[in-house]
């Protein structure tokens, strides 16, 4: 028996996949978490050789998570299912742990396929994402200023760019102020920009709005 735990905030998603899972592989024990708490509770008292992870849950720290998941659950492979476009989330994705990253938008073939390869440990990239990473290393001669940023710093120029206030940023990833404008600063530093504005220009220049 494989324990196998699918984390979506939306139940119609975790019937989905349950529902494909259970089809394909009859020897699995399927448990549900529906935000960050729930996930904690589960991997603190179960084993899984398997998790379906949604990173776009209310209240919950995407980065931090699968850094907290990588050392509590080393051993599970991660699968990381999501609206958030493939193009800016899914290599940060792999680099911070997790085995594969699927968009939501995939079809069940593709879901299967994905689950079957991280459910036996393999990476998973999806024929879209790899594409995209081909494009990337034959584009040298245009370098993406926002592959200097990291996991974290990437995440809060999205939330900039979305429009968001630094103190709306703190409430959404639960960071004190003076963090979230130290990330800010560096964010600038980094782009070698000055205003939201410029930002913004950049991120549509590479593509990069969340």
């Amino acid at each position: 028996m494989k324990n196998i735990l699918v984390a979506d905030d939306h139940s119609i998603v975790r019937s989905g996949i349950r529902e494909i899972i259970l089809k394909n592989f009859s020897f699995a024990n399927i448990d549900e978490a529906a935000n960050e708490n729930e996930i904690v509770q589960h991997v603190k008292s179960t084993f899984y050789d398997l998790i379906v992870l949604d990173i776009n849950m209310p209240d919950t720290d995407f980065v931090k998570l699968i850094n907290w998941l990588s050392v509590t659950a080393s051993k599970a492979n991660i699968l990381v299912f999501s609206m958030h476009p493939e193009e800016i989330y899914a290599e940060r994705c792999l680099q911070l742990g997790a085995k594969g990253f699927l968009h939501k938008t995939a079809s069940n073939e593709e879901i299967l396929a994905a689950i079957t390869k991280v459910f036996n440990g393999k990476n998973y990239i999806s024929p879209a994402l790899s594409e995209i990473l081909q494009k990337r290393n034959n584009q040298t001669e245009i370098k993406n200023p926002f592959n200097a940023l990291s996991s974290r710093e990437l995440e809060i120029a999205i939330l900039i760019n979305k429009g968001h206030s630094l103190p709306e940023i703190c409430t959404i990833l639960n960071i004190q102020y003076s963090t979230a404008n130290t990330y800010k600063r560096r964010i600038f530093e980094k782009l070698n920009i000055t205003n939201t504005l410029t930002l913004s220009r950049l991120m549509q220049t590479f593509n990069m709005e969340g």
